[in-house]
């Protein structure tokens, strides 16, 4: 009797352990699905701000890594919304790249965006996109917006963004 107890048990303990393991499986894959979602928003949203101002290089030359406390810079002065909202078209660019920081470091903490023309995203030997862009691309270039996070939980080796952008968007 005592034996049947304790196989009883320890198949209920198994049991138990199995369902804590799937637990934790789906709350990695919803805070990924998460980041992902939060990540298309963005490039959606960039993308429509970009259409109509494809020209203005402050934009199409956007590279914002988290991670790094060089590509912060000061938040823009001039606020262009409001009944004083009265900008011209740099400090528009301005303004959107500080909010588009806002967005990202609010969102993804640990997110990187870059913006930039680039007739080469993808590369071919390693069938992954790439973070660089062509240094000489022109203004007929294709335009970029490539996106990458760090998810907060991970399984070892995972979601490496030095390996390349996680989502990429072509916007012209």
């Amino acid at each position: 009797m005592l034996i049947e107890v304790l196989v009883s048990l320890l198949v209920l303990a198994l049991g138990v352990l199995g369902v804590l393991a799937l637990l934790l499986s789906s709350m990695r894959v919803a805070q990924q699905v998460d980041a992902e979602s939060v990540a298309l928003h963005l490039a959606i949203d960039i993308a429509d701000q970009l259409r109509g101002r494809a020209s203005t290089t402050v934009l199409t030359q956007f590279d914002y890594d988290a991670a790094s406390s060089a590509s912060v810079s000061a938040v823009s002065s001039t606020p262009c919304y409001g009944s004083s909202g009265a900008c011209n078209g740099n400090q528009l660019a301005a303004f959107m790249v500080d909010e588009w920081r806002a967005w990202i470091t609010a969102r993804l903490p640990t997110g990187r965006v870059r913006i930039c023309r680039d007739t080469t995203p993808w590369q071919v030997s390693t069938k992954t996109w790439r973070w660089e862009c062509d240094a000489g691309a022109t203004a007929s270039a294709p335009l970029w917006i490539k996106l990458g996070w760090q998810a907060r939980a991970t399984f070892a080796g995972d979601n490496d963004m030095r390996n390349g952008p996680q989502l990429v968007l072509h916007v012209d």
